[in-house]
């Protein structure tokens, strides 16, 4: 049997079905972000309000400023002047203080108590008929010391003496006769004379309206210099002291000066400006 070798040959029914190309999965495509164009524009933004600060800045330094004698600060809140100024008055006396001084000596300390009792009363008693009032009338000091003595026996008391000091406040004008008849009662010492003023407010008082008075003209100059207008005072404050004169310890025959008490008065005020 001849076979024909020349007939088509049928197809492969298995490996004759067309084949297609194999297919990868597709692979999801993400767009990069650029972070540098992203930290640009942060920074952008944030110099952005660096200048805006800045400007503000500037400007209030500019508006505010400190001249003069106190701060001075003129921006949308109203600012303050503050100013201090002093004035001293001078006064004469009239009313004296005086140290009167007793010392007695006695074997017993009854006897020497006693004496210096005697001599304080007298003392006192012509002081209140010069019109000095009690309560102005005031023992200040009392001591008592014992005076020793060596004796074949031993050391013994021989004698006290007795110290006391009287503090006497009076009208100036009865200074001179009270002192005298003190030490003709058997004072021995007078000492610490010292004057004041019986009406010192008044005269604080005075000191005080003159040195406002400064104090007002004072930052009124300020304001004016500034080219401000200057408004109410919001605070003040004050102080004031007085130096006394004629403090000495007296003699016999020493005449007596009051002088004059100089009284100060030192101010301190805040005006606003408007």
């Amino acid at each position: 049997m001849e076979e024909n070798f020349n007939r088509p040959i049928s197809p492969d029914p298995i490996n004759s079905v067309p084949r297609t190309q194999p297919q990868m999965p597709i692979k999801p495509v993400y767009r990069k972000e650029n972070n540098l164009d992203g930290s640009l524009k942060l920074a952008a933004i944030i110099f952005s309000i660096f200048l805006v600060i800045l400007s503000f800045s500037t400007i209030y330094s500019l508006i505010s400023k400190t001249q003069g004698q106190g701060e001075v600060v003129t921006n949308q809140e109203k600012g303050n002047i503050t100013v201090s100024a002093s004035s001293t008055v001078y006064a004469t006396p009239d009313i004296a203080i005086v140290n009167v001084g007793i010392e007695t000596t006695g074997t017993s300390l009854k006897e020497a108590t006693a004496e210096s009792l005697r001599k304080a009363t007298n003392i006192i008693n012509f002081a209140q008929g010069e019109g000095v009032l009690s309560e102005n009338i005031k023992t200040v000091e009392f001591s008592i010391e014992p005076q020793y003595q060596k004796q074949a026996k031993g050391i013994t008391i021989s004698s006290y003496k007795v110290k006391e000091v009287i503090e006497i406040k009076m009208d100036v004008d009865n200074i001179e006769s009270i002192i005298s008849s003190a030490l003709n009662a058997g004072a021995n010492t007078v000492s610490d004379l010292t004057f004041e003023v019986g009406n010192k407010d008044a005269y604080v008082k005075e000191a005080r309206d003159l040195a406002i008075k400064k104090a007002g003209e004072k930052a009124e100059s300020i304001a004016q210099g500034l080219n401000l207008s200057l408004g109410s005072p919001v605070s003040y404050s004050d102080n004031d002291y007085g130096i006394i004169y004629g403090v000495k310890t007296m003699e016999a025959g020493e005449p007596i000066a009051a002088g004059q008490n100089a009284i100060t008065v030192n101010v301190y005020v805040t005006y606003s400006i408007k």
